[in-house]
């Protein structure tokens, strides 16, 4: 194999923040360290059609628009890491971005996966390979002020949970439905179906009833997010009118939908903060433990 097919680690090109520390590693070989590339993606036309298996004939014109990116990062998997199931290589890269976006910012992301470094790629005597990932628009932010540079902690805290993440994402179709659908709102140019979508997960997580839906599912987050007393019951009424937010936008009206995007969006995430550090997404017992003041310390 000659050294230009040779892949010896998959480089993932990150953007929208840097970090406090010229490189972070979560083990294994897994390193994310600042680095420089600017991705570009402009809109050319050309007049004649292509002979099979041959390039568009010249001339080609620019066209006003297209696509760059200015990646300051990169997340880095070796060869030889054993990635959780049910990821491959690729996967790992996804889910540590994704981790990283529910915990730290959601406006991360992976225009590009590299077969080298980006500090390298420009002195390679041959052509490095690169696969377009994230290129799509970001159309929402559910974070007010979403940092410019990821927090030292929240670092720390994907290091020491991305695998527990990963299991509970593998085991369990409730958490993976939850954690998708928490990615995904960056990318939602629909409110009202980013407020549907992220209660459809809320629904399979916290309710596994069919009668008085909006009741339980509310009192259920309420319980499991709060102990009992006042902060519970005003949990409760904040998530109920939610929940009546997400029956608007179900059927039509999308008011207010943007700030409801944003406070659902809180309360998943919240919840999955807790599923992942307790390695475990509460069955129908422990819902109703919560409840009854039964459960951990809820």
């Amino acid at each position: 194999m000659t050294a230009e097919n040779q892949i010896r680690a998959l480089h993932a090109g990150v953007c929208g923040a840097d970090i406090p520390v010229e490189r972070f590693e979560f083990g294994a070989g897994i390193v994310l360290r600042k680095t420089y590339a600017h991705i570009m993606a402009p809109y050319l036309a050309a007049f004649h059609p292509a002979a099979p298996g041959k390039p568009h004939p010249a001339p080609w014109k620019a066209v006003s628009g297209g696509l760059g990116f200015d990646v300051s990062l990169e997340l880095s998997v070796p060869p030889d890491v054993d990635p959780p199931k049910p990821f491959d290589h690729v996967g790992v890269l996804w889910f540590l971005i994704s981790i990283l976006r529910l915990r730290a910012s959601p406006m991360l992301r992976v225009p590009v996966i590299a077969s080298h470094p980006f500090s390298d790629i420009a002195g390679l005597p041959f052509e490095p390979r690169f696969w377009p990932i994230e290129m799509e628009s970001q159309h929402f932010c559910p974070v007010s002020d979403p940092p410019g540079v990821l927090a030292k902690a929240d670092l720390d805290w994907t290091k020491q949970f991305w695998r527990a993440a990963a299991k509970l994402y593998a085991s369990s179709d409730e958490f993976e439905t939850g954690f998708v659908a928490a990615d995904r709102v960056v990318w939602s140019s629909s409110m009202a179906l980013a407020l549907v979508s992220l209660w459809g997960a809320l629904e399979r997580l916290f309710t596994r009833e069919k009668t008085e839906l909006r009741f339980r599912v509310s009192a259920n987050i309420a319980a499991y997010l709060e102990p009992s007393g006042v902060a519970r019951v005003a949990l409760f009424r904040v998530v109920r009118g939610l929940y009546d937010k997400r029956s608007e936008a179900a059927h039509g009206s999308a008011d207010g939908a943007a700030e409801s995007v944003t406070q659902t969006y809180n309360l998943l995430r919240r919840a999955l903060f807790r599923m992942i550090e307790e390695e475990r997404v509460p069955s129908r017992d422990d819902l109703e433990a919560c409840l009854f003041g039964a459960y951990g310390s809820a």
